[in-house]
C-alpha cells in the first residue's frame, strides 16, 4: 500500500490564512494599545517646512 508523505514545504491554505489572521489580530492589537500621536512634534514639523538650518541632509537632497 502507498503511503502518503505530507509535504512540509508547502504550508496548506488554511495555515495561511490563520498567519493572515493572527498577523491582523496583532497589527490591531497594536494600534490601540499604541495609537501615534495626532500632532507632530516641532522638530519635526521645521523640517517639513523647509528649514534647511535644522536639516542634516538639505545639501545632499536632489543631487543624485
Amino acid at each position: 500500500m502507498r503511503q502518503i508523505k505530507p509535504n512540509t514545504q508547502q504550508p496548506r491554505k488554511w495555515a495561511l490564512a490563520l498567519r493572515r489572521e493572527m498577523q491582523m489580530a496583532v497589527g490591531l492589537q497594536l494600534q490601540v494599545e499604541c495609537e501615534p500621536p495626532q500632532e507632530l512634534p516641532p522638530e519635526l514639523t521645521a523640517i517639513h517646512r523647509g528649514d534647511k538650518e535644522h536639516d542634516l541632509y538639505a545639501d545632499i537632497v536632489g543631487t543624485c
